[in-house]
């Protein structure tokens, strides 16, 4: 596709926005505690703000230089990659704990989960 990169951002910041909300909504359907209503965005205006005020600080500092350094991208997440996501040392092995929790007190929503004297879990891994 032929897109400006103004277009291109606004097809990003589109994308993002319905991400933010996507999981918003399954963060509530877990029964997380946020505020929903004022989420944490790195596309606010205020945020890219500060983060060019603490850039050019940085810059000025002699901390920012050129070089090469590819950006890793995800196509099942759509998303782009820490570098600690890809690179291991040599033989590391890679640790894993699953575990079931009883939910104690589950709220209105999860009781439709459950049957009869049954405990609701909730796994984390």
């Amino acid at each position: 596709q032929a897109l400006t990169p103004i277009t291109l951002r606004e097809k990003a910041a589109q994308f993002a926005k319905e991400t933010v909300e996507k999981q918003s909504a399954s963060f509530q359907r877990y029964g997380v505690i946020g505020d929903f209503e004022n989420p944490y965005l790195t596309l606010l205006p205020e945020y890219e703000a500060a983060q060019i005020r603490v850039f050019g600080e940085m810059y000025k500092q002699g901390y920012i230089f050129r070089g090469r350094k590819p950006v890793h991208w995800s196509p099942s997440s759509r998303t782009a990659l820490a570098e600690a996501e890809l690179e291991y040392p040599e033989g590391h092995v890679s640790k894993s704990i699953y575990v079931a929790l009883d939910v104690v007190s589950p709220s209105e929503e999860l009781k439709q989960y459950t049957e009869g004297d049954e405990k609701l879990k909730v796994a984390i891994w």
